[in-house]
């Protein structure tokens, strides 16, 4: 996985996780306006596609493997869950360059 990609999935996700944790969290946030727990979940996430076996070309809930394990696959599945729908009014260019890498993986 290049920097550029794993610079864009950190912006993305960082958009998402500060979606989900405006509405769920309160208390101190870091410059990308994240919780220390939300902070976490991004930076894990980030950590395990950055070591994709597959050079994370797709979307991780269209691959094979999950990278991603237990409780830490929970929390980000609750983030995306709650936050991808409010993306496309938020941050429409990152949706549709999401969609457009989901349409590619087909």
């Amino acid at each position: 996985m290049t920097n550029d990609h794993l610079a864009k999935d950190r912006k993305t996700l960082e958009a998402i996780g500060r979606i989900y944790c405006q509405a769920h969290h309160e208390g101190p946030r870091d410059a990308a306006g994240l919780c220390p727990s939300c902070r976490g979940t991004i930076d894990d996430t980030l950590a395990r596609t950055a070591s994709c076996p597959y050079g994370h070309q797709a979307n991780c809930q269209d691959c094979d493997i999950h990278c991603q394990r237990g409780e830490a696959r929970d929390r980000i599945r609750e983030i995306m869950r709650y936050a991808a729908p409010r993306m496309l009014l938020r941050h429409p260019l990152m949706t549709l360059d999401y969609l457009r890498k989901k349409a590619a993986a087909r």
